[in-house]
């Protein structure tokens, strides 16, 4: 192989690898995170009656689904998706919605954590 193949050759790679990087880290949160988050709010919303029936019918039900709404339009980036297991909103979300009954204390509750994670998510950032 030639120099010059060789050189041209180093620099089209970097250039692709750099091109791989920058998509990776500044675009694939606009490609995969925006879509999948309006699919998994259509589909909240669609099945909330079905997946929350064992849940007695008030006003903090419907509480629970504005805050999970809210909730995951917030939702900014892959992540923050990937960290979903380690979140304290839902293991708490999880926990109030155990005895059918949801209370205006875990609405409090939901809505404080939920805020406080935002608020430390925008800090961060």
């Amino acid at each position: 192989m030639k120099k010059g193949c060789f050189i041209q050759s180093v620099v089209i790679v970097t250039i692709l690898i750099a091109v791989v990087v920058y998509i990776i880290k500044y675009k694939l949160d606009d490609w995969l995170v925006k879509p999948s988050k309006e699919l998994i709010l259509t589909e909240l919303s669609k099945n909330w009656d079905k997946e929350t029936a064992y849940i007695k019918e008030s006003v903090e039900k419907d509480s629970l689904k504005s805050l999970m709404n809210y909730y995951l339009e917030n939702i900014k980036t892959i992540k923050e998706v990937v960290n979903l297991d380690e979140d304290i909103f839902l293991n708490e979300l999880e926990i109030s919605i155990e005895d059918s009954l949801i209370t205006d204390g875990e609405i409090s509750k939901l809505t404080l954590l939920m805020k406080k994670e935002l608020y430390e998510k925008s800090k961060s950032n």
